[in-house]
């Protein structure tokens, strides 16, 4: 079965780390999760559609705001 990618996944620091290059390197178009797409499609084992979707609704629509919005999350459960 796969798995959903959320911040308490073991791979999250792996996915934000990929994610942050892939932005650097080639900017986010503000529209789409075009970058997290082919990142989640290259783990193995994660439901891409429902990890996205998951990362929605915790205001990540575009891939820098999964990087502002969400990853945000996981600091802040580390904290408490």
């Amino acid at each position: 079965m796969a798995e959903i990618m959320t911040i308490d996944h073991p791979k999250w620091d792996l996915f934000v780390e990929l994610l942050e290059e892939a932005v650097e390197e080639h900017g986010c178009d503000a529209e789409t999760q075009r970058l997290a797409r082919t990142i989640l499609h290259a783990m193995p084992g994660i439901d891409v559609e429902e990890s996205l979707n998951w990362m929605e609704s915790c205001a990540g629509f575009c891939d820098c705001e999964i990087l502002l919005n969400v990853d945000p999350l996981a600091w802040e459960q580390r904290v408490d």
